[in-house]
């Protein structure tokens, strides 16, 4: 920090302060907190899942031993509310279980029996019993 004298009788230094901008009044910790609800946020909307109320608090370290200093509230839920958000991701776990069924079954087919369906389907011959 620079100083000046002022020219008065006590020939006192006067501070000389570089001006701050706006990043003075930055807060990454609540930047990051913010962008993970908005990734939280968005990510269950694909699921068709509202939340009203969620924000981003500042931990009190009084009170808490959570190690950061923000966390993301995610309001009240009733219980109605909440039975319904969980209804919803369990038709969509379900949902994915089965496509992964169906990906597997696809997948796990030895060449042969690739090569047998498809001649089934192209009307080819029939089935061969073993």
């Amino acid at each position: 920090m620079k100083n000046d004298t002022f020219a008065g009788e006590l020939m006192r230094p006067l501070p000389v302060a570089q001006e701050v901008g706006p990043e003075y009044f930055g807060d990454a910790d609540r930047d990051d907190a913010v962008a993970a609800g908005v990734r939280l946020v968005n990510g269950l909307r694909k699921f068709d899942i509202e939340f009203d109320g969620i924000g981003v608090s500042p931990v009190c370290d009084d009170c808490t031993v959570i190690g950061d200093p923000y966390v993301i509230e995610l309001g009240h839920l009733r219980p109605g509310e909440a039975f319904a958000m969980a209804s919803k991701l369990d038709e969509y776990a379900a949902a994915f279980q089965r496509l992964r069924e169906e990906i597997k079954t696809l997948t796990r087919a030895d060449p042969e029996e690739k090569q047998k369906q498809k001649r089934e389907q192209e009307g080819e011959g029939s089935p061969s019993a073993d």
